[in-house]
């Protein structure tokens, strides 16, 4: 049995405010402890402008999947990056990555390869169905598609790339 919703949960609020703090909800898909830091760091309520624009991507990119997607890196602390791009050959994680921003993920569909996800995505991008969608990068050897949410500079650019 598996931690990730099998269907989406109705009636959803991409975040919300409870006596002025901010609630970070979970989606439709994917549950906010699922982009918490590695090292154990839930993902920043300080981000809660940010988080319903994460939120509402990733499902929609699960959505263009057509099946279950699970969360490979969320939100980074500062230091946790720091560490991965010190031994970060393989990865090419990068010093100003969108996920310290808490505007990233990383992400490996159960039933598609890297390259298919990541064509999928892509296609919805272009039908208007990804939100948001302000970098998309490729890493087939290491299983995953990136995703975030950067603001598009100039307006309509997305940035894309392909790492190992």
């Amino acid at each position: 049995m598996s931690d990730y919703p099998e269907v989406p949960a109705d009636g959803q609020a991409a975040g919300t405010l409870h006596d002025g703090a901010c609630v970070l909800t979970d989606g439709r898909w994917f549950r906010v402890s699922d982009f918490a830091c590695k090292d154990g760091t839930p993902y920043p309520e300080t981000f809660c402008d940010r988080w319903p624009d994460l939120r509402i991507l990733c499902d929609a990119a699960r959505d263009a999947a057509g099946g279950p997607c699970i969360v490979v890196s969320g939100y980074r602390t500062a230091q946790y990056n720091a560490r991965l791009a010190a031994n970060s050959a393989a990865h090419q994680v990068a010093s100003g990555s969108q996920h310290v921003e808490g505007r990233a993920a990383d992400l490996r569909a159960v039933y598609l390869t890297p390259a298919e996800l990541h064509t999928r995505i892509l296609d919805a991008y272009h039908a208007g169905k990804m939100p948001g969608l302000g970098g998309l990068g490729l890493y087939e050897k290491s299983g995953w598609v990136h995703v975030d949410c950067r603001p598009q500079v100039p307006p309509g650019h997305l940035a894309r790339w392909t790492g190992e």
